[in-house]
């Protein structure tokens, strides 16, 4: 019998694992666990397990290091910065995640976002909800959305969807992604530039890139001091992306004109503390962008055949192998 344990750090995405045990069969024992960020539970529990399943669960060194008869890390997702790579390796685990499961999610909250700050309206909607006024003339400055440019950091699956979108909207797209040369040409009308040009000239500035150590506070200090357009700030992407001491300052300044975040660096935040709240020009959802019945289907659906698959030696059918332990 094949042990394996469900870490998840939060309880929102699976009910029940009767779509899970459907997939992986009768040989296996599923064994859920709730772990939050406690490296002592997910030893005591996974010690035993002979696969992980995960989302966000944060398998560190020390965790890593307990997993003796672990032989497959695979992770509900398609970012896998929670896992400590180096160490899975060194402990000769294979890790799998997901390809795509949420491109047009993600790409739609960004827009949805977008949109909400550009045209200020959770403004109006406490105007009229909490205080009962109705002014039409009370906010100004407001711009046409094909009269602004969005600029698109990280350039893969769902940054080509947010391009998508945006033009739709009439916006003009600027693009950066280290693995496509600044004189590239995009069928949709994508111009490439490096980060300072595309920090300096858009008026909404969208971050979808993945999570790298080199990606770490990609937008700090430096990075807001060359947003000469005040621009709005989205991040759908990775809460480590942004130094968020930096974006608390930028915001006080004015540097920017608004946040989006979906995601931040400490999850689950300390609400009652958090230097984002009451803010009218901050919106912050709970990381959920990739949210949506067919997508947490997807997501569950991939990742437990993935683990199936990997079980029956059928690696050719493993969706991405982070790191393929080769026997």
């Amino acid at each position: 019998m094949t042990r394996i344990v469900i870490a998840k750090v939060s309880d929102h995405a699976w009910s029940d694992l009767a779509v899970e045990q459907a997939i992986l069969g009768a040989d296996t024992e599923l064994v859920p666990l709730l772990c939050a960020d406690s490296e002592e539970l997910l030893i005591s529990v996974c010690r035993a397990a002979d696969v992980v399943l995960t989302d966000l669960a944060p398998l560190t060194r020390r965790v890593i290091s307990e997993l003796h008869r672990c032989q497959l890390i695979s992770i509900a997702g398609t970012g896998y910065s929670n896992v400590d790579m180096e160490a899975a390796k060194e402990a000769n685990i294979s890790v799998c995640a997901i390809e795509e499961y949420c491109t047009d999610e993600v790409a739609d909250h960004v827009m949805l976002m977008t949109l909400t700050l550009c045209r200020r309206l959770l403004e109006y909607h406490y105007q009229v909800q909490e205080k009962k006024l109705w002014l039409p003339a009370s906010l100004t400055g407001l711009s046409r959305l094909r009269d602004m440019t969005m600029g698109i950091v990280g350039f893969g699956r769902i940054g080509r969807a947010v391009a998508e979108r945006a033009r739709g909207f009439g916006m003009t797209i600027l693009a950066h992604d280290h693995q496509v040369g600044t004189n590239a040409t995009h069928d949709a009308g994508v111009r490439f530039c490096d980060l300072p040009t595309l920090l300096a000239n858009s008026d909404v500035i969208s971050l979808n890139c993945s999570m790298s150590p080199e990606n770490r506070n990609l937008i700090g200090a430096d990075a807001f001091e060359q947003m000469s357009r005040q621009p709005i700030l989205i991040n759908c992407a990775r809460g480590e992306l942004i130094d968020e001491d930096a974006l608390v300052a930028a915001l006080d300044r004015g540097q920017i004109s608004g946040a989006g975040l979906d995601v931040l660096c400490g999850e689950p935040p300390d609400l009652d503390n958090s230097r984002f709240m009451g803010r009218s020009n901050v919106i912050v959802t709970p990381h959920v962008a990739f949210n949506s019945d067919m997508s947490v289907s997807a997501s569950r659906g991939i990742s437990a055949r993935n683990i199936r698959n990997f079980l029956d030696g059928r690696h050719e059918n493993v969706r991405q192998y982070v790191h393929q332990v080769l026997n």
